[in-house]
């Protein structure tokens, strides 16, 4: 996969959610009565944080199967891919219980020296560890229950992306999501008026376009090595 692939992907996979959420609004020509039309705009607050999630979560995902696909070494990438990339290594680093595959040598009886004994052998390993193809799994995205702003920033970091590029952009986040729980718990009876949908799809159309932005100049910059990484 190319950068400019990596591009046109995330462009499509944006336009589908942008054409959708088109549709349904287009729906409140058909609602000529303005309390009706508060009652659906609720429905269209679901829509349009669905579509957020989903699509913050599918463009990682995309970045990760790009950068896969350059089969660089882990100890070229920066640091929060290569720790990504190592998460089955680690997983067996912090079990002090018994032999695995990845670590062959028996522990010893007394458990008191296990910790110490997986630190040497992961030592004795860490050059090999290095120096392997870096593959990093979808998994490592993972949007929780909700997509509240820590949680946007916990996936972008564990990826080695910025994680203070859409600070300006908190409160919106986090409002949204409490909005859309009301709405989806039933604990919210109000509708939703024009402007307020307008000022949550605004928010939500600048912080999509800016997450394909940063992928796409990641990509095409190769920041994710350790030579270019500039951030």
């Amino acid at each position: 996969m190319t950068a400019d692939e990596l591009r046109a992907a995330l462009e499509a996979e944006l336009a589908w959610r942008q054409e959708e959420l088109a549709f349904f609004k287009n729906q409140l020509n058909n609602i000529s009565d303005e309390n009706d039309q508060r009652r659906y705009r609720k429905s269209l607050v679901l829509i349009l944080y669905s579509h957020m999630e989903g699509y913050i979560k599918i463009a990682l995902q995309t970045y990760i199967q790009y950068i896969n696909s350059q089969q660089i070494l882990r100890k070229d990438a920066i640091s929060g891919l290569m720790v990504a990339g190592m998460h089955k290594e680690f997983l067996a680093y912090e079990n002090l219980d018994r032999k695995c595959t990845i670590f062959r040598r028996e522990l010893p009886e007394d458990t008191s020296l296990h910790r110490f004994f997986r630190r040497v052998d992961f030592m004795e390993q860490l050059d090999t560890f290095r120096d392997t193809t870096l593959v990093v799994e979808d998994s490592v995205v993972d949007t929780e229950s909700n997509l509240w702003y820590i949680v946007l920033q916990k996936n972008l970091y564990k990826i080695g992306l910025p994680i203070d590029m859409f600070e300006q952009y908190r409160s919106e986040i986090d409002a949204l999501v409490n909005r859309r729980n009301s709405i989806a718990h039933g604990n919210a009876r109000a509708g939703v008026d024009q402007q307020e949908f307008l000022n949550w799809e605004t928010k939500v159309s600048l912080v999509l376009s800016e997450i394909t932005r940063l992928l796409y100049d990641y990509a095409n910059h190769q920041r994710y090595l350790q030579s270019n990484n500039q951030v």
